[in-house]
């Protein structure tokens, strides 16, 4: 995906969403018809999370593997390819670079 998508007239909150110590960050844009979105950052590692809504991550830099509840073996995601996560769902992700996403929340 090309770094050159923008969105116009967006606020963005100021604090980052710090996970993992540092080894997963986010920041919060809300758009103007009100839908939230978050751009982050995963570095190298293997992460568990809790989602609490259903989302759509976009990988646009790097690439990712995640695992969900039902899953036999890890999905392979690349970029400007997505994952569906269910709300209320313990999911996995690893990777073994730097790797950047937009998550929108359903």
């Amino acid at each position: 995906m090309s770094g050159k998508t923008f969105w116009e007239k967006v606020k963005v909150k100021i604090n980052a969403n710090i996970y993992f110590e540092g080894a997963v960050q986010s920041r919060t844009i809300i758009m103007q018809d009100g839908t939230r979105k978050t751009l982050g950052v995963y570095l190298p590692g293997e992460y568990v999370f809790d989602s609490e809504n259903a989302e759509v991550v976009k990988i646009t830099k790097g690439e990712v593997e995640v695992l969900f509840p039902n899953d036999e073996k890890w999905r392979e995601i690349g970029l400007g390819e997505s994952y569906n996560v269910p709300s209320n769902c313990t999911f996995q992700v690893r990777c073994n670079q730097i790797t950047e996403y937009v998550c929108d929340y359903l």
